[in-house]
């Protein structure tokens, strides 16, 4: 599918897999996504993926997934919770009620869901962060990990929240990608190991390796 005046591919999670169907889910921000939505039943498209890296697993079934959302970021989290060996703690905030979606795998899976809204129609009022910052306890951190997807500055929140409660934190970055491959350069983050590619390197890094300072929204 050709569409005037885009020339980029999107970057989008894999939202679910059920034997050959693949699912993703996106909000309509623009021209791309616009055009993905009025896509008609036969209609084809040019896909490039999966690329870079997933989220890491603990191998160990004792750690407790600790999974941070905000908005559409869900998506990138729901088969990951889908794939993990036992339910933990999901933290999803958007702006308001009506922008709660994807939590049908969270519930299969007897997640533990915890919502905020920043206009308080559902859950807690205020930043997702916030919320997780106080809902853990020691015991809880102890045995811990935290993966999280959204905003840039939810995630510099999320990561600087798994710093003070000391628990190993995995974001998933997302950038414009223009070839996909790491041969462009277009994409790259600040890394106290020098500066990696999003769609290459990424997008999931551990986020005490992320130069935060340095990422613009």
């Amino acid at each position: 599918m050709e569409v005037p005046g885009v020339f980029l591919k999107r970057p989008l999670s894999i939202f679910d897999i059920n034997d050959t169907r693949v699912e993703f889910l996106y909000k309509v921000i623009g021209k791309g996504t616009e055009s993905l939505a009025s896509l008609k039943k036969g209609q084809s498209l040019n896909l490039l993926g999966p690329l870079g890296n997933g989220y890491e697993i603990p191998p160990a079934k004792n750690k407790i997934p600790v999974l941070i959302s905000g908005g559409v970021g869900i998506a990138s989290l729901a088969y990951l919770a889908k794939k993990l060996p036992a339910p933990g703690i999901l933290f999803y905030g958007t702006q308001s009620k009506k922008d709660i979606v994807g939590l049908e795998i969270f519930k299969k899976k007897k997640w533990q869901i915890k919502l905020s809204t920043m206009d308080g129609t559902a859950g807690f009022k205020g930043f997702v962060t916030d919320l997780c910052r106080e809902s853990l306890d020691r015991d809880t951190c102890s045995t811990a990990v935290i993966y999280s997807c959204g905003p840039k500055p939810m995630l510099k929140s999320a990561a600087r929240t798994a710093k003070e409660l000391g628990v190993e934190c995995f974001v998933s970055l997302e950038e414009m990608m223009a070839c996909g491959v790491g041969i462009c350069q277009g994409c790259v983050v600040k890394t106290n190991e020098g500066y990696r590619k999003v769609c290459d390197d990424g997008p999931v890094f551990n986020a005490d390796k992320i130069d935060w300072e340095s990422l613009t929204d």
